[in-house]
């Protein structure tokens, strides 16, 4: 898994509205990148809910929130509406991301405006995980 000072690689992927999304366009700013198992999960809803509930205070950070997991654009933008999630979440169906990451869990990465990796979590217990990411924004 990358970690502290490697530089997050270039990938494109679809967002949950089918758009093409290159990981290059995501920096400018503190970026929350999240992994997470499966839309629409008691864990995934909680951890997406958690991000949610605080996306104001992040966007006053000015970081963004991007999630990520292995399902498709159509389930993205299911889960998106039903638990009225305000940010992207990006449709990883071939592992590029994940591979490119070294991730094999559910996993945070914070990442500043040039594209370095400055924190991760490695096996996110979703409790209060959202809370403890935006502690660490400056």
């Amino acid at each position: 898994m990358l970690g502290v000072g490697d530089r997050v690689p270039a990938v494109t992927l679809l967002d949950d509205e089918g758009n093409t999304v290159a990981t290059e366009e995501l920096l400018g700013g503190p970026l929350v990148l999240y992994f997470y198992p499966k839309d629409d999960t008691p864990g995934c809803t909680s951890e997406a809910s958690q991000f949610r509930d605080l996306y104001q205070q992040f966007q006053k950070k000015r970081a963004r929130i991007v999630g990520v997991s292995r399902d498709s654009v159509e389930s993205h933008r299911r889960f998106k509406k039903k638990f009225s999630i305000p940010f992207a979440l990006l449709a990883d169906t071939d592992s590029k991301l994940y591979d490119a990451l070294g991730v094999k869990a559910r996993s945070t990465f914070l990442i500043d405006g040039d594209g370095l990796i400055t924190h991760v979590w490695p096996k996110v217990n979703v409790d209060e995980h959202a809370e403890e990411v935006l502690a660490t924004l400056p």
